[in-house]
């Protein structure tokens, strides 16, 4: 359980977000579901009333550093201090490479990669000073194995990976754990449709997870996998490892 400990989840308002602030939620830990859609406001209102920790949502912006200052001092004056930052908020332009405009390209960086970023470098600033945290990135299996049309898409989920790598090893002796998981296929609204059928057909499970499924993931690495740091951990249904 995870009682006394405190939680911090980007894009958190809907799909694997919010899946991951439940799974929190569920062990006892107080959280913090943060999103630039204000219905992340009722939706931490509603886990607030389920679980036993105290849940609150805040409209933070990855895109802006202040935001994201703003938004770790003031969670850790409600709460004292943080245990777990989740990088999740995301998105970008899928299309064939070639057919991706110069727009496309920036908005996908900067949301993605440039986002995760700021909220890493503000975090590891903050667990400097307390002399402990863990943060976990998203990733993407798509940075590994992809379906086609995710040229600037992988391009800022590799650098994700990247970036997890060369701060993990910056801060391995200072009490600081930075990894990153790369969720396959999954079943959100971002998802549905002709997308999971073109691809689900290649998973060697044969199905698509569920968010609560990724969420367990993203929580035990970044509350029990104690002796690890710098890793892209996959959970794709055996897509990675080859096909069924």
């Amino acid at each position: 359980m995870l009682k006394n400990k405190v939680a911090l989840v980007t894009g958190a308002a809907q799909g694997i977000g919010l899946a991951i602030s439940e799974e929190f939620a569920v062990q006892g830990a107080d959280v913090i579901l943060s999103d630039n859609n204000p219905q992340v406001l009722d939706t931490a209102k509603n886990l607030n009333q389920k679980y036993p920790g105290k849940i609150t949502g805040k409209i933070l912006d990855i895109m802006d550093v202040n935001s994201i200052r703003v938004g770790l001092e003031q969670a850790v004056s409600e709460f004292g201090k943080l245990n777990y930052a989740i990088n999740n908020a995301g998105g970008g332009v899928l299309k064939p490479f070639a057919q991706l405009t110069d727009s496309d390209f920036d908005t996908t960086i900067n949301l993605d990669l440039r986002g995760t970023f700021l909220c890493m470098r503000e975090e590891i600033k903050l667990f400097l000073k307390q002399g402990f945290g863990s943060i976990v990135n998203t990733g993407a299996l798509g940075s590994i194995y992809n379906p086609g049309g995710m040229g600037a898409y992988n391009a800022a989920k590799n650098g994700i990976m990247g970036m997890t790598q060369a701060a993990a090893v910056d801060y391995a002796d200072k009490n600081i754990r930075i990894n990153c998981v790369a969720p396959g296929l999954t079943k959100t609204a971002l998802n549905e449709g002709e997308f999971l059928e073109k691809v689900l057909p290649t998973v060697p499970m044969k199905r698509a997870a569920t968010p609560a499924e990724i969420a367990k993931v993203f929580v035990f690495i970044a509350s029990q996998a104690s002796f690890m740091t710098g890793q892209t951990i996959l959970s794709d249904g055996g897509v990675s490892v080859g096909l069924k």
